[in-house]
């Protein structure tokens, strides 16, 4: 799907590019820069339309500049900079109707002390054929290269945002690209700077083309949840939805969906019978109204053997599961899930399941991302199942194992052969699980 690369960013120093697939585990042991590098995924993924403050959004809260930067200890101190990259891989189709591009494309943002929360500081779209950079350290400027030599040198007037937005939102980024663009189309004209080189425009169309399907196909709406999700109530009163990384809000989005529209719900209620009964979680999960009104209170029930029970007298890991699976079954409106320890509170088969509800939707879905920070096997030996028996593509998955190295963390691609089998694996991988079958054998 894209490669990752961060730079003296929280515990990454010089880390070397990361590929994500379609279905990515994250592993490792604790605070080892899993959550870290997640919430890196997520601000690159919605860089287009991230709101101001993108290091402090639920569900991963990184602080300020000094709590972000790599601290490297010793006479080199905090980094002055950190940086985050991402880079697409060309799509097979070209032409100005593909929503992806045609050549492989780099975005790179680089980040400096701000007040209250790191600014953006450079930006860089890069490409085979040339690349744009935006420096906006005083008055914005911005420079397109071809062959690592400066061919055009542009600054924004009062048609783009001024630096201080630039610096802070991200989403402002399409603003210059446009102007830029603009420029290029109305050349010779009094208020802008002509472009003499006919080359040289062309490179600039080609370039601004090539970011617009970057960052179109680079896009996506994304659900991030929380380790631990809320805690059930018995009853439950109507009132606004908002969408939280805890799951707060799937009761009532259930509830209204009942009432609103009974189709989408029964879509719904078939997946969770389905799951329920395939996990052995459950045999029916439903919405009990407590009235005839939109505003009435109402209740979850769970049944599991026998008759049905309130959500709150059952079983811990239904109501941890139920936001997730809830989540991921819906038809809308994200394309992007980063799902934190799913099996929290889960038994092994349910875990199990897991990996096969992500491996049916990731065929039914080829164009989402399914990202797991997970500490079950259970999840990941049931992808690899389903690689060996055929169903999954071997180059659909890859697990990024993270280890802790001194005063910073290396991670690395894990990849899966057409059998299933796990190809070289770094040699901490498995080694505590080896070691504790040692010593339970007395070796």
């Amino acid at each position: 799907m894209f490669r990752v690369q961060l730079t003296n960013f929280r515990c990454f120093a010089e880390a070397t590019p990361l590929e994500v697939l379609p279905i990515t585990f994250l592993v490792g042991e604790n605070s080892a820069g899993k959550t870290s590098f997640m919430a890196a995924v997520r601000l690159l993924l919605e860089s287009v339309r991230s709101p101001q403050n993108p290091f402090n959004k639920d569900p991963y809260y990184l602080g300020g500049f000094d709590q972000i930067a790599h601290y490297r200890r010793g006479i080199r101190g905090r980094a002055k900079s950190f940086s985050l990259g991402i880079t697409l891989p060309k799509d097979a189709a070209s032409g100005r109707s593909s929503r992806r591009p045609s050549v492989e494309t780099n975005h790179k943002f680089t980040f400096v002390k701000g007040a209250p929360q790191p600014e953006l500081s450079e930006y860089e779209f890069k490409t085979p054929v040339g690349s744009i950079t935006l420096n906006l350290e005083e008055q914005a400027t911005l420079k397109v290269w071809k062959d690592g030599r400066e061919v055009f040198k542009f600054t924004p007037t009062t048609r783009s945002p001024p630096t201080a937005l630039l610096r802070k939102d991200l989403t402002f980024l399409r603003y210059v690209f446009d102007e830029i663009s603009y420029v290029k189309e109305r050349s010779g004209k009094n208020d802008h700077r002509p472009i003499q080189d006919p080359s040289v425009a062309e490179l600039i169309a080609n370039l601004v083309d090539q970011f617009d399907k970057s960052m179109l196909a680079m896009a996506r709406r994304t659900f991030a949840s929380a380790p631990v999700r809320t805690q059930p109530l018995r009853t439950y009163t109507p009132s606004e939805i908002a969408a939280s990384s805890e799951g707060s809000h799937v009761p009532l989005e259930m509830a209204r969906q009942k009432i609103s529209s009974p189709s989408e719900y029964e879509s719904i209620h078939t997946s969770l019978l389905q799951f329920g009964a395939n996990s052995g979680l459950f045999e029916d999960i439903d919405i009990r109204l407590l009235g005839k009104s939109d505003g009435d209170p109402f209740q979850v029930v769970v049944r599991t053997h026998g008759p049905p029970f309130n959500l709150v007298d059952v079983g811990y890991g239904i109501s941890q599961a139920l936001p997730i699976i809830y989540q991921l079954e819906q038809k809308r409106p994200y394309d992007a899930f980063l799902l934190q320890q799913p099996e929290v509170h889960l038994h092994p088969k349910a875990q199990a399941e897991i990996g096969s509800l992500i491996a049916r939707l990731s065929r039914q879905r080829p164009n989402a991302l399914f990202m797991l920070e997970t500490h079950s096997d259970y999840i990941i030996d049931r992808i690899r199942i389903q690689i060996a028996e055929r169903i999954l593509d071997s180059r659909s998955a890859t697990i990024i194992f993270f280890e802790r190295k001194e005063h910073e963390v290396k991670a690395t691609n894990i990849y899966f052969s057409d059998k299933g089998e796990i190809l070289k694996a770094p040699p901490d991988f498995r080694r505590f699980f080896l070691d504790e079958h040692a010593r339970l054998l007395g070796l």
